[in-house]
């Protein structure tokens, strides 16, 4: 209804707005017949046709009162700027003119202000409705709003009166349990009573029951007391028949724990005995070297000193002291260093194997280091007074001059003449200049070829001590574990054990054998092994291999003999196709012929056929354990759960694994590693030591020679190669005597720190002479390098002038 306003509002506005901008015009005269029409709509006749209005006033439009121009001066008194005057009558109309309205726009006019009075009375009724409907309503939610109250509170009062009425079940049934409870607790105690009435008759039948069993078991007792004192008296008769047991008592020393720790300690022991000797040697070496030079090079001091009346003992006491100080210093040092460093080192790497030793103790043993500073001071005190001597004995003038060179001689070499010819001169002149200075020569070689032998010992001692586990147990016993079993098993029992192994897919064979800890004899000597019998000689090269150590010839276990292992044979002092005896403090010893000797690294045994230990105890040997091999997937963890399976069957007694045993000599042996390391080092260092001494002693002892090529044009890298040629062949010939000398001192060595119970190897792998040979070149090399430069320094002036 409000739009409907609006929209007619809109076009009563829009009318207007056409009204006010018709043309209006005010004229004086109109013509004749002319028709005017008033603002009411009305038309007025009149008028003359003059132009001109009346009083001579111009003509104006009388639409909205504007002159045409835009001034205000025209504009008809009264108006309302829309061409309506305030009053409705035709007497308004101004004068001389009127306000023409098209009749449609009237009549719209008046329609629409028609319906716009309608409109505005409906909205009137309908206003007058709302009101009348807002106050019928607000008086209805008043009253509602009163109710909704009344029924709150009327909830209110009838939860109160339910929660009342649910806690009466509640009491009653509260008041209902306690009386069935007095009711049960009635029936429970009439149940006790008849129950107690019932106890009582029965208790009183088994009271008239047990007195008549307690008369009869009193007699059968009775015989049994009987019986059992005859019994009693039986065994006390056959405990008096027992024979007193044999108690064996051991003592530390059967623990392989404390054994192994003293083999380990004999082990170092012997290796303290032999190399000690070796090193003083190559230091006795190096101190002549030494003492010599020195001697020669203060040649014409000690002549000019003789010349002044100094005797002989007052010279060389310079040169012997000289030599004490030295040596003492060096022996201080080496007390003070020597004792800790080293012993520290070795307990270190024992401290690897044995987990539990106290701490050791390294304390200054006085006895030894006053040994090996007395044997050093002899060592450097001779070789002084043998350097001293000879040049003591010569004349005054003689000494105060340089000694003359050594006369060129023709050498072996030169009588090959389809060698020589192909010489050139450097090396023609090298070969002659090795064999002018055949001390300085052979000085050279040994020095070299012992450092070179003491390297090369190191690195076979390393060989020798961790080729024991593969030797054993890859090439001489080839089963992976033994079975040991109880004295009392079955043979119901053995047979389960058996065919548990035969059901386990890792096992590929196995093979009963009789183990029993023996003593040999022969002659005064004596030594425990093991007697090893196979129940199948056929299938024995399946568990071990006869051979021997040098040739490798396989051997074959007969019946007429036994074949005992090496080590055990020597210790014997036994050979091939000697008797030996077994030792029986029972019975009497056994006699048994050795048939071969075989090659073995750990432990000692002696093995025998069925039909051999037969023949010498005269009885068949009772199988006290089962060897098995298994198939070469299997791992550790395989073989860990067969020994766990194996000792759930009764009569296995113990399980034991060769990897086992290969780790605990691994282990073992790795202590020594340290050892090893330290000697190679040592020699290796002693062999610098050597090489550069007596490069040394060769550049002093030809330094005019050397200054006179330099005088010939030869280059400073030209000398060098002189004396290098000379280095590299003494090297190389010292090499070859060192691979000699320590194959020999390797194999003395080895047969000296050896223990009872293992052998070690006795070859040297080949890597081992090349790694020796190459510290040795590189030594060399070393020397060769520091050399140049004292080369390089001779002054050619200086050095031919010292004769004057």
């Amino acid at each position: 209804m409000l739009g409907q306003i609006e929209a007619i509002k809109g076009q009563i506005e829009a009318i207007k707005s056409q009204t006010s901008l018709a043309g209006v015009r005010r004229t004086g005269t109109r013509q004749s017949g002319g028709t005017v029409i008033s603002r009411t709509g009305e038309t007025v006749e009149g008028g003359d046709e003059s132009d001109e209005p009346e009083g001579g006033n111009p003509p104006e439009d009388s639409g909205n009162g504007n002159e045409p121009d835009g001034s205000e001066e025209d504009t008809p008194s009264g108006g309302d700027g829309d061409g309506n005057e305030p009053g409705d009558s035709e007497g308004d109309t101004p004068p001389g003119g009127s306000v023409e309205i098209p009749p449609e726009l009237t009549q719209q006019l008046a329609e629409l202000e028609g319906t716009a009075q309608m409109l505005m009375m409906k909205i009137e009724g309908q206003r007058q409705a709302y009101n009348s409907g807002m106050a019928e309503i607000n008086a209805s939610q008043k009253q509602l709003d009163d109710m909704a109250a009344q029924l709150a509170a009327t909830k209110n009062q009838l939860a109160a009166a339910q929660s009342e009425l649910a806690s009466v079940p509640a009491q009653l049934s509260s008041g209902q349990k306690q009386i069935n409870e007095g009711w049960s607790e009635i029936k429970r105690q009439e149940a006790k009573l008849a129950d107690g009435e019932a106890e009582i008759a029965s208790n009183e039948a088994k009271l008239v029951e047990a007195k008549q069993e307690y008369e009869d078991g009193k007699a059968e007792a009775e015989a049994e007391l009987a019986d059992g004192e005859e019994k009693i008296a039986e065994a006390e008769a056959d405990i008096e028949d027992i024979e007193l047991p044999k108690w064996y008592v051991y003592d530390r020393s059967t623990l392989i724990e404390y054994s192994g720790f003293g083999e380990n300690a004999e082990r170092l022991g012997a290796i303290g005995r032999v190399f000690p000797v070796l090193f003083f040697l190559v230091a006795a070496l190096i101190s002549l070297t030494s003492m010599t030079r020195m001697v020669e090079e203060q040649r014409t001091s000690i002549g000019t000193m003789k010349a002044l009346g100094y005797g002989k003992g007052a010279i060389a006491s310079k040169y012997i002291g000289y030599a004490l100080l030295a040596t003492a210093g060096g022996s201080i040092l080496g007390v003070l260093i020597g004792e800790k460093i080293l012993p520290y080192i070795i307990v270190y790497a024992y401290g690897i194997l044995y987990q539990h030793l106290p701490k050791i103790l390294v304390p200054y043993d006085w006895k030894y280091a006053a040994m090996a500073s007395g044997a050093a001071m002899f060592c450097t005190i001779f070789a002084t007074v043998m350097a001293c001597y000879r040049e003591l004995d010569a004349q005054p003038a003689v000494l105060m001059r340089p000694p003359a060179p050594k006369n060129g001689r023709r050498v072996f070499l030169e009588r090959i003449g389809i060698i020589w010819r192909h010489l050139n001169f450097t090396w023609k002149s090298t070969i002659r200049n090795l064999m002018r200075y055949k001390k300085r020569f052979f000085m050279t070689i040994f020095g070299i070829g012992g450092c070179m032998a003491l390297m090369l010992v190191g690195f076979g001692l390393k060989d020798s001590c961790y080729e024991i586990a593969n030797l054993q147990f890859a090439e001489i016993q080839f089963y992976d574990g033994s079975i040991y079993l109880t004295e009392d098993i079955t043979k119901e029992q053995q047979g389960e054990i058996e065919k548990a192994l035969e059901d386990e897919s890792q096992v590929d064979v196995y093979m009963d054998a009789y183990m029993q800890n023996i003593t040999l004899v022969n002659g005064k000597k004596e030594r425990a092994a093991y007697a090893c019998v196979f129940g199948n000689v056929e299938d024995i090269l399946q568990f071990v291999d006869f051979h021997d150590r040098k040739t490798k010839e396989g051997y074959e276990l007969t019946d007429d003999g036994v074949i005992v292992s090496e080590k055990t044979a020597k210790l014997l002092n036994a050979k091939k196709g000697d008797t030996i005896e077994i030792k029986d403090e029972e019975n009497g010893n056994k006699k048994v012929k050795i048939r071969q000797i075989c090659e073995n690294y750990m432990g000692h045994y002696i093995y025998f056929t069925p039909a051999c230990y037969e023949n010498a105890y005269g009885e068949k040997p009772e199988y006290n354990s089962i060897l098995f091999k298994v198939a070469d997937s299997a791992t550790n963890t395989d073989l860990e759960k067969l020994g766990r399976n194996i000792l759930k069957q009764e009569g296995a007694l113990n399980v034991s694994y060769t990897h086992d045993i290969e780790k605990q000599l691994d282990d073992m042996l790795r202590s020594l590693n340290l050892v090893i390391v330290v000697l190679i080092i040592s020699a290796g260092m002693l062999a610098f030591v050597v090489l550069y001494n007596l490069n040394t002693v060769n550049i002093a002892e030809r330094k005019r020679e050397l200054a006179t090529l330099k005088v010939l044009g030869f280059y400073n890298m030209e000398v060098a190669e002189y004396v290098y040629r000379e280095n590299v062949l003494l090297t190389l010939l010292g090499s070859a005597v060192g691979v000699v000398l320590g194959k020999l001192l390797h194999l003395f060595i080895i047969e000296t720190v050896e223990v009872d119970s293992a052998m070690f190897g006795r070859n040297i792998n080949g890597p081992s002479f090349v790694y020796s040979l190459i510290l040795t070149v590189v030594f060399s090399l070393m020397i060769n390098g520091v050399m140049y430069f004292k080369l390089k320094r001779i002054d050619m002036v200086e050095s031919l002038k010292s004769i004057e």
